[in-house]
């Protein structure tokens, strides 16, 4: 690949002490995130991740305080925290899944900073050793200018996921690949190609062009412009760009004279 950009692949795991995985990712794509959970540990995740658990993993639903839950709200998460805990004595299991196609992405903070997400990325996380959970909230979108706030393919409040020592797994759809940007290092991406940045990095927007491209080549108005230092994840295929290629159908319905339906 060209320099400095690297093809995302599912990094292996930490495991315990007995070489058991403390995590596993399941499948190409539509995938699981499948834990192996130890007398007492914990996993958190956003409401309806959970795909199967073994008998002995009980779920805990609570809220984590005004601030915390109104910052999960504007991030786009959910208004409840879910913990999963092994309450037995043996080895037990959960998965999450994601709730559209796409891949899981796992982000260790002990080697990152604070994550800057699509809202709804977030899928769940590990605790840390100390029992530290990832921080999931909002923060207002990076960019340098109104147009890069209105423009950068980001809205204005987006999720921001922390958490020394934990790991979270993200949603992502495509393929996924990661740029690692110098300080002062720039690069331009169509803006539903981003999935993630590190806060670090700092955003805007350029003209794609002149008149003729902004006109005829399909791109738009503005190309987005991130600027290092930082790592940036970016996806072939991010949810709004699906969106966009099956538009809501508007169906028209007038009554006729026997009051059946009419046509579409």
């Amino acid at each position: 690949m060209i320099q400095g950009f690297e093809l995302w692949v599912p990094p292996k795991s930490q495991v315990f002490q007995d070489g058991l995985p403390q995590w596993e990712i399941i499948g190409a794509d539509s995938q699981f995130v499948q834990f192996p959970l130890r007398a007492g540990r914990q996993i958190t995740c956003f409401s309806g991740a959970m795909a199967y658990m073994s008998n002995e993993v009980k779920l805990a639903v609570k809220l984590a305080g005004f601030g915390k839950t109104f910052g999960r709200l504007a991030g786009g998460g959910s208004l409840f925290q879910l913990t999963y805990t092994n309450e037995g004595n043996q080895d037990g299991y959960v998965a999450m899944t994601p709730d559209y196609p796409g891949v899981i992405v796992p982000i260790d903070f002990s080697s990152s900073g604070k994550i800057m997400a699509l809202r709804d990325s977030f899928l769940c996380s590990t605790l840390s050793p100390s029992g530290a959970e990832t921080d999931i909230g909002a923060g207002f979108n990076p960019a340098q200018s109104v147009g890069g706030v209105c423009c950068s393919g980001f809205d204005l409040i987006v999720q921001t996921i922390q958490g020394p020592g934990t790991v979270a797994f993200i949603m992502a759809m495509g393929t996924v690949v990661t740029k690692t940007l110098g300080a002062g290092e720039s690069m331009l991406v169509d803006g539903d190609a981003i999935l993630c940045f590190e806060s670090s990095v700092t955003i805007d927007v350029e003209w794609v062009g002149n008149f003729m491209a902004i006109c005829c080549s399909g791109e738009g108005l503005f190309n987005t412009k991130m600027t290092g230092p930082g790592k940036v994840w970016l996806q072939s295929m991010g949810i709004d760009k699906m969106r966009k290629l099956f538009p809501p159908k508007v169906v028209q319905r007038t009554s006729n004279s026997e009051g059946d339906a009419g046509t579409e």
